[in-house]
């Protein structure tokens, strides 16, 4: 996390769109601060494709990046539901976590979270996705915190959507896009592991470094690693 406040996050998110147009390093930048001033352990998005589809677009860890897939492969969890249904979720012990989703709900648990968050993401009355604030403090995980998660949303909303006010198919073919840079982010990731010796997880956060310490965006310093490895081979 970089920003130490609400606004500075958002007046960091609106200067990153007008400086440039990678929008998967701009949400892991948005998401990280989300984490930090909500309180969330971690935090994962979802946004549907343009068969209606749900995805990962973005998340702060690959510990977010597994439990919203265990979300999507079981067709259920707290994300998934924001994200068919509109309604943001707020389940604030691991007990109710459990009871409101079964075996995701153990998953939740198990990785050391005992509170959740999801809300919706929605551009002109159109549900394109949630957001998925997870907790390890039950404290932390208040109304102000859903409220602020909620702002957040919002904010990656306008991340997705900017420049223009886009039609529907634009938007999906928008969403397709980050999409890819996120595939390109998940082949570095493996890449680092091997080379590294190291989990998934280290490599993401060995990804990150890089590009802080490149000044470069996490789509750029994947890619990278990416050619590096297919010149070695």
């Amino acid at each position: 996390m970089t920003a130490t406040t609400a606004s500075q996050a958002f007046i960091d998110a609106a200067a990153a769109i007008v400086q440039q147009d990678d929008i998967a390093d701009i949400l892991v930048r948005l998401l990280s601060d989300c984490a930090g001033l909500t309180g969330a352990g971690a935090i994962g998005l979802l946004v549907k494709d343009g068969h209606g589809r749900l995805e990962i677009l973005s998340a702060t860890s690959h510990q977010a990046v597994e439990l919203e897939l265990y979300q999507l492969q079981h067709d259920t969890g707290p994300c998934v539901d924001a994200a068919r249904d509109g309604a943001s979720q707020s389940v604030r012990s691991p007990g109710e976590v459990i009871a409101r989703w079964g075996t995701v709900g153990e998953a939740i648990v198990a990785a050391g979270f005992h509170a959740v968050h999801a809300v919706p993401l929605r551009w002109h009355g159109r549900l394109i996705g949630a957001m998925n604030a997870f907790h390890t403090d039950v404290e932390s995980a208040d109304d102000d915190s859903l409220q602020l998660t909620q702002a957040f949303a919002d904010i990656a909303t306008v991340v997705i959507v900017h420049p223009v006010v886009l039609t529907g198919s634009e938007l999906d073919e928008r969403v397709r896009v980050v999409l890819d840079g996120r595939t390109v982010v998940e082949q570095a990731k493996g890449v680092l592991a091997e080379s590294s010796g190291v989990d998934v997880a280290t490599a993401y956060q060995l990804l990150v470094q890089r590009a802080v310490q490149n000044g470069s965006t996490l789509t750029e310093a994947a890619t990278t690693i990416i050619e590096e490895a297919q010149r070695r081979t």
